[in-house]
């Protein structure tokens, strides 16, 4: 975008009426990272990598193909990791 279309947006959001709560989500939209941006899909294909991994887990606890960890095993797995 060009120097002259930036400043011409600006003069356009500068002269609506906002209310405080559409500045805020305006501004929410504006400073949002991009889906092109090389952080943001690392972090979101771990997340949808993580949550795929932990949904096939309870469905195989469901069949009974395996048994899950109690929060008391995580727990202490936990507190290892961090002695260690």
């Amino acid at each position: 975008m060009t120097t002259l279309a930036m400043n011409n947006l600006w003069a356009y959001i500068q002269g609506l009426s906002l209310s405080k709560r559409n500045r805020m989500w305006l501004a929410e939209r504006l400073i949002a990272p991009t889906a092109d941006d090389p952080k943001t899909a690392r972090q979101k294909a771990y997340v949808k990598e993580t949550l795929t991994r932990a949904l096939k887990e309870a469905r195989a606890a469901q069949r009974g193909e395996i048994k899950l960890q109690t929060l008391d095993e995580f727990l202490k797995e936990l507190e290892l990791e961090e002695t260690a």
